[in-house]
């Protein structure tokens, strides 16, 4: 009995389609997602055999050529680094997504009440800059600034219990204001192991930074799905 040439073009078309599809995937360009940070983004603190490690670079070597990833971290930054913010959007004119990953200077300079509302209202401000540079739309992730080891601070120290429990309330106030702004949020409080802070109590070594590349991994890659 002779069948239907219907009947064998169905599955050539979906064999055909699915190629197709495959072909494209892997063509794709890959998403830019801009870093904007501290030292800890920066990286200028790890030493030069293990610059490799930072985790900015680890992200976008494990995401597969998924993503590309602009650092935009500087050392000593703050939240309050509107002026530096606004002069990066007009310097990268391309953004699919943004990393915003501040704080630890926040505590280091500021351990009064007014430490956490200027920093949420500070980094409010950069979403809202943001989202109208790139797209009210664009995928922003927040992240909770990294724990400290305190015997291991630097001139510090002295402080080292009051900015200790600045870092943990700054981490509640970003996944406070990421839940109201639409934006994902990670906390990397705890994430690092006090060995991996033996340096000064606050920059991870490079053992540390694959500790936070493989937690900010998976969010980066999940932002705006």
């Amino acid at each position: 009995m002779k069948l239907p040439f219907s009947r064998f073009l169905a599955p050539l078309s979906l064999a055909v389609g699915l190629l197709f599809g495959a072909g494209l995937a892997e063509g794709a360009e890959p998403r830019t997602v801009i870093a904007y940070g501290d030292s800890i983004t920066q990286g200028g603190a790890l030493s030069a055999e293990e610059k490799n490690r930072l985790w900015v670079t680890l992200v976008e070597a494990q995401s597969g050529g998924k993503l590309k990833l602009i650092n935009e971290g500087k050392g000593g930054r703050p939240t309050k680094s509107l002026p530096e913010f606004e002069a990066m959007l007009t310097r990268q004119t391309k953004a699919d997504a943004l990393i915003i990953a501040l704080g630890a200077n926040d505590a280091r300079l500021d351990i009064k009440e007014t430490c956490v509302p200027n920093a949420v209202a500070n980094v409010t401000k950069m979403i809202e800059l943001a989202r109208k540079a790139y797209g009210a739309k664009l995928p922003i992730l927040l992240v909770g600034p990294t724990n400290i080891r305190k015997d291991a601070l630097g001139p510090s120290k002295p402080i080292a219990k009051e900015r200790e429990a600045k870092v943990k309330e700054l981490g509640e106030g970003f996944e406070k204001l990421a839940k109201e702004q639409g934006c994902a949020f990670v906390n990397l409080y705890g994430v690092v192991s006090d060995a991996s802070l033996a340096k000064d109590g606050v920059h991870p070594d490079g053992a540390g930074n694959e500790a936070m590349a493989k937690v900010l991994l998976p969010a980066v890659e999940g932002l705006g799905s």
